[in-house]
């Protein structure tokens, strides 16, 4: 799905449905504790990483994308969904 097809299912959804809280649903669980923003920062992962980062979490420089192996994965200002911890 992509943002325009989720735009579009959103404004197919009436007034009442509009309130409710939003669920992702997995296959043994719902994720219910949702957050909507744009990313502040550009994300990497490297190649023995679980996760992305941005480089000031992970107290790296831009200098550091290349000796570490490192990729960008998601830009500054992407949209994202994300679960709330």
């Amino acid at each position: 799905m992509n943002w325009k097809e989720l735009k579009e299912f959103a404004n197919s959804l009436d007034e009442k449905q509009l309130k409710k809280k939003v669920v992702l649903w997995r296959e043994d669980e719902a994720v219910n504790d949702i957050n909507a923003e744009n990313l502040s920062e550009d994300q990497y992962i490297g190649d023995d990483d679980e996760g992305c980062y941005s480089l000031s979490d992970a107290g790296l420089t831009i200098d550091d994308v290349k000796e570490k192996g490192l990729r960008k994965v998601y830009d500054k200002g992407s949209p994202i969904i994300w679960e709330k911890f």
